[in-house]
């Protein structure tokens, strides 16, 4: 396979989970409304429908055993990747706007960045410090203007904030295990434990929920959450990944928050208030200041040019 095709296969696989993850902010916020499911019970079809779905995919797949010295980091990722991730999501959607969902997700790169300094000791650059100043100041903007919103709360943005804090952790954490295996082993018994922790919880109020009072469009949301938000869009980004630069993937960040604007402004679940777009300005201003700065590696490379020119 050719390298212009491999790019090819990675914006496809990015254009369609970046229209999946847009969708995904209004439908949850649809399902959770009063009258809908509580996010308990989201959460736990969501697991439960991903677990079976990820099992059945990796029948038809070449066996991938799980050493055992990884056992106990892969239970490690799935509290942070996908309990902590989007459990925390559930509560957080259900609080507040898509729109203000949407933009907090687009932190990732700035959130990444911080924990690289921690843990990867990556330099802290002029450029790196002005955007995460900017893109604090829209996150601050935008959870201050929830506590006087009757559409989101600060408590929804904080716990959205969370969600996005616990994945980039298990991004950050894991990245050895993430490499070593494959997204379907790796998402499947992550999938499970996450699946077990909760059943004995949430189960009850799974029991207790009206179904029959809900009509075929909301289980075809809930379907699009469980089939395309957890199970297809999981095995498209590292399909993107692999193919594209950082950079190139940073940009699509950019475009979920407006497809989720767009999405919930025709379903008529938010509404644009210039609060929010400043916000968003800001927090796209930082996103871009954190990822065109320079990286560690990017710093080492260019040291060495330049002695080379030097010598």
């Amino acid at each position: 396979m050719t390298t212009e095709v491999k790019k090819s296969r990675g914006h496809l696989a990015l254009i369609i989970a970046t229209l999946i993850f847009g969708l995904n902010g209004p439908f949850s916020k649809i399902l959770l409304s009063p009258g809908g499911i509580t996010p308990e019970v989201h959460i736990l079809v969501r697991f439960v429908g991903a677990t079976f779905l990820f099992w059945l995919t990796s029948y038809f797949l070449p066996s991938e055993p799980v050493r055992k010295k990884d056992r106990y980091k892969i239970l490690a990722a799935s509290l942070l990747g996908v309990l902590g991730n989007q459990g925390i999501f559930a509560l957080g959607i259900s609080m507040t706007s898509p729109v203000d969902q949407s933009l907090i997700s687009t932190l990732g790169p700035i959130i990444t960045m911080i924990l690289a300094a921690i843990f990867l000791r990556e330099p802290i650059t002029l450029k790196k410090a002005g955007g995460v100043l900017v893109g604090a100041t829209g996150v601050v903007f935008l959870v201050m203007q929830g506590t006087h919103s009757g559409q989101s709360s600060a408590l929804g943005n904080v716990l959205c904030g969370m969600a996005m804090l616990c994945y980039t952790l298990y991004l950050t954490l894991f990245k050895d295990i993430i490499d070593r295996y494959s997204p379907i082993t790796l998402m499947k018994w992550m999938f499970l434990i996450s699946t077990v922790i909760t059943m004995p919880f949430f189960a009850p109020a799974f029991v207790h929920t009206a179904w029959r009072s809900f009509d075929l469009t909301f289980y075809l949301q809930l379907g699009f959450v469980v089939f395309f938000s957890t199970f297809i869009a999981y095995m498209l980004l590292p399909i993107g990944q692999k193919a594209l630069r950082p950079t190139v993937i940073s940009s699509y960040n950019y475009a979920q928050p407006v497809l989720t604007t767009s999405f919930a402004l025709l379903l008529g679940l938010d509404r644009l208030t210039l609060d929010k777009v400043v916000a968003a300005i800001l927090v796209f201003t930082g996103v871009y200041l954190v990822t065109r700065s320079k990286s560690k590696a990017d710093l080492k490379a260019r040291k060495r040019d330049c002695s080379y020119i030097k010598t």
